[in-house]
């Protein structure tokens, strides 16, 4: 009957993209204990066996399809970085919100290293909202919800990981980690692209091209789409798959340059117009 939708579909769909379920890694080489900084703890029990659970102390039998929460709760539950421990004054301002995966993160550095808490100052607020494995379709998703139409102290600042980052369901309605969905799918290189350019597109449109900095270190994106291309990672970390304090600073000094002209324009605009600003 038209209408009716499988239940699973709506229940699996729905639970992912309200609630932000997603999966971890399985075991490898890279990760000895799987993606333990997603939000899945590890415990060893009385037999000495690894054992995980979720923020609701259940147990999680199967890392590889472990459930875990990743919710965007101002930095109070463990493993999110949205409250900076400095320049986190709401009232400031300039508010700077980054969105991206474990390279805006900060993995494997310290909060206070990342190029996000170095674009902080007395006057500037920063609200890191980077989650590790994910892709542009979770970034846009996460800034809808903190995106306030009427401000004019708001910049966002999106660093595109892969681009073939997506959610994606298989068959039997279980998620596909966004990191494997192009190994794990026959999906071509135009929905890929397709799928990137719909979200910069439409995100540039609703928003406002000036109030987004564009930034990436996929080098297969068209290179002109992007404000900053975060380059010179030489510096890394012991995984050697993720930037380093020194690489986050070099980022950071870069975004600061357009960051200023940004807000010089926003300045400017309500000098001209008399424009009162929104208060939150």
């Amino acid at each position: 009957m038209v209408g009716i939708m499988d239940k699973k579909v709506k229940y699996n769909v729905e639970r992912l993209f309200y609630d932000n379920y997603r999966v971890t890694t399985e075991l490898s080489e890279v990760y000895a204990q799987g993606e333990h900084g997603l939000k899945l703890y590890q415990h060893i029990n009385d037999e000495g066996d690894v054992v995980y659970t979720n923020d609701e102390g259940e147990y999680v039998y199967s890392h590889e399809t472990g459930i875990n929460i990743y919710q965007n709760n101002n930095g109070r539950l463990e493993g999110g970085r949205q409250n900076d421990p400095i320049y986190n004054d709401e009232n400031v301002q300039h508010q700077i919100y980054t969105f991206g995966d474990s390279w805006t993160y900060g993995w494997d550095v310290k909060q206070e290293q990342t190029f996000t808490h170095l674009l902080g100052d007395e006057n500037t607020a920063v609200h890191n909202y980077g989650a590790g494995g994910t892709g542009l379709d979770f970034a846009v998703k996460t800034l809808s919800e903190v995106y306030i139409p009427e401000s004019t102290r708001q910049i966002f600042i999106i660093t595109v990981p892969h681009y073939f980052r997506r959610l994606w369901f298989d068959d039997d309605g279980n998620i596909i980690p966004s990191w494997q969905v192009k190994e794990k799918t026959d999906i071509n290189e135009y929905n890929h692209y397709i799928n990137f350019l719909h979200n910069y597109e439409i995100l540039n449109r609703l928003i406002g091209r000036e109030k987004i900095i564009w930034g990436t270190w996929d080098g297969d994106l068209p290179q002109e789409k992007f404000d900053v291309i975060w380059d010179k990672v030489e510096d890394k970390t012991d995984d050697d798959l993720h930037p380093g304090p020194k690489a986050h600073k070099y980022y950071a000094e870069r975004l600061k340059k357009i960051i200023n002209k940004r807000f010089k324009k926003f300045e400017s605009y309500k000098s001209e117009t008399g424009y009162k600003e929104f208060e939150k």
